[in-house]
């Protein structure tokens, strides 16, 4: 017993020193890269941190964010040879040294060059790289360095671009040409990617061709949150790699995505309704300037138009028409804070809602957090709408946001029992639409209405086909709703759950005339 006792004892201790040298990396490692990112104006950020070795959580890659003065911001991301809690450690110094001359007023060029010198007083900082610019929200004005490190990425909706056109050597490399600084100009829904070789190098193949896979998943995915892109950034780089054959990686990682978003929306417009299409052509503008995916823009709209067409039937009701307010900002998440208010008084829902009564439970489907407060000053309506990347809301059906229309209200074309309409169907354009409608529903028998060619559809006109719907019912007839599948509108009644009341047939575009089941 003594015997076996004495052999197990040092196993012991060697797995007791093991325990305590990763809890002292892990700390190491915690202390010298940024325990948060910072919130910044119009910029949302991500970031991740990979370790290479196994069993290690320490190394020296690293990434690092300062807001500097006038709005500006400084991303810097490096990668010291090696890996370990020497690596970490060299990291740290070279961290620490780069930030502070950046927060003196230097610019990318002249940081990197003193830290070149910086550098050449560590023992071991020989070979680092590190690639670092400075972005000004206000203008999108870019300016960067590199010392020997692989090219920034801008992705946005017009693909992914290298930024190549600054070079420089590694850090600590005696006689070596002056660094050199890049400048572009980004536009609000672009996102910049920095990352370190470790999710780039593969064995046996050119590290060009590993920044060309990384550029095509950022192009690919560039809509997605800053936050789920960097997740997918991450899984599609690694996974796969003959190097260590999955998405664990065989070198220390540092990747850090920065979004540039608009200035929030804010707009004060009369409570009326011909002012509810010029609204959703204002959001979706802003939305389409944010980068914001094209799933959410409709829903977006939906909701924004919903809480907008509230103010204007029912705020201002027995008295002239007042203004409402909206507000738009992305948060911090990729998500959509959105803030609509009216000066006007609080109509009660009635008990019995006949065919209206839809608007706000639109609005909870889409978004989450919603809150209402009524009080005698007026209505606020707030509520968010989720980050692209995360899981639909509700409903099976998806819709790219609708090209905005000809200006002018919705029309509608009756031919025999076939009822079109074109254009959106708000709540301005069902008063424009509305009698024709019910005067076909009246007639009975079997009623088509084509919604083929309606590039929008409100809670208001939800409310004109559930009305539409019991009328022809009620003269022994049939509603037939015709609608292009996967289309914005097919989103709306099926969020609205009218397509469980009434027959909803999926078509083609509007010149197909082939009906498919729903």
């Amino acid at each position: 017993m003594l015997a076996l006792v004495a052999q197990a004892a040092p196993a012991f201790e060697r797995a007791a020193a093991a325990d305590e040298r990763r809890v002292i990396a892990e700390t190491l490692q915690k202390s010298l890269l940024p325990p948060t990112l910072p919130h910044l104006d119009r910029i949302l950020l991500a970031s991740r941190y990979l370790p290479g070795a196994r069993g290690s959580q320490a190394g020296g890659d690293w990434y690092d964010v300062l807001p500097l003065d006038e709005g500006r911001v400084a991303i810097a991301v490096g990668d010291v040879v090696g890996q370990g809690a020497r690596a970490a450690a060299i990291m740290g110094q070279l961290r620490s040294a780069l930030s502070g001359y950046l927060l003196e007023g230097h610019g990318p060029v002249q940081a990197l060059e003193r830290l070149d010198r910086f550098a050449g007083r560590v023992p071991g900082a020989t070979g680092s790289t590190v690639a670092c610019l400075v972005l000004d929200p206000g203008t999108g004005d870019l300016v960067w360095a590199r010392a020997g490190h692989p090219p920034p990425l801008v992705a946005g909706p017009t693909g992914c671009r290298r930024l190549d056109d600054a070079t420089g050597t590694v850090l600590g490399v005696r006689a070596r040409p002056p660094f050199t600084a890049g400048s572009a100009t980004i536009r609000p829904g672009d996102s910049i990617v920095l990352y370190t070789d470790g999710l780039v190098e593969r064995r046996g193949e050119l590290v060009d061709d590993g920044i060309e896979r990384l550029a095509g998943i950022a192009a690919d995915r560039h809509g997605l949150a800053p936050d789920t892109l960097t997740d997918a950034l991450l899984t599609g780089a690694l996974a796969g790699s003959p190097s260590n054959g999955g998405p664990d990686p065989a070198d220390d990682v540092a990747l850090i995505v920065a979004r540039l978003v608009p200035p929030p929306l804010r707009l004060v417009l009369p409570a009326q309704a011909p002012v509810l299409r010029e609204l959703r052509a204002a959001v979706l503008a802003w939305a389409e300037a944010g980068g914001v995916g094209e799933d959410a823009v409709y829903d977006l709209q939906l909701a924004v138009g919903e809480a907008a067409a509230n103010a204007v039937e029912h705020a201002y009701r027995d008295r002239a028409p007042g203004t409402m307010s909206v507000e738009l900002e992305q948060g911090p998440d990729g998500g959509v804070e959105a803030h609509v208010r009216d000066e006007g008084s609080w109509r009660p829902a009635p008990e019995d809602k006949g065919y209206r009564g839809r608007g706000l439970e639109l609005i909870r489907d889409v978004s989450s957090r919603m809150r209402l407060h009524h009080g005698p000053d007026g209505t606020d309506v707030r509520f968010t709408l989720p980050a692209t990347g995360a899981p639909a809301p509700t409903g099976p059906v998806g819709g790219r946001p609708a090209v905005p229309p000809p200006p002018g209200p919705a029309d509608v074309r009756v031919a025999g029992g076939t009822v079109e309409i074109r254009g959106e169907l708000d709540l301005a354009g069902v008063q424009g639409v509305r009698e024709e409608v019910l005067a076909s529903a009246d007639a009975g028998g079997i009623v088509t209405v084509d919604l083929r060619a309606t590039t929008y559809l409100a809670s208001a006109g939800v409310a004109l086909l559930v009305e539409a719907d019991r009328r022809v019912r009620a003269a022994g007839g049939r509603l037939r709703v015709r609608v292009r599948s996967g289309h914005v509108v097919r989103r709306a009644l099926a969020l609205s759950g009218v397509d469980t009341l009434i027959d909803v047939v999926d078509t083609g575009d509007a010149g197909d005339t082939g009906d498919r089941p729903r």
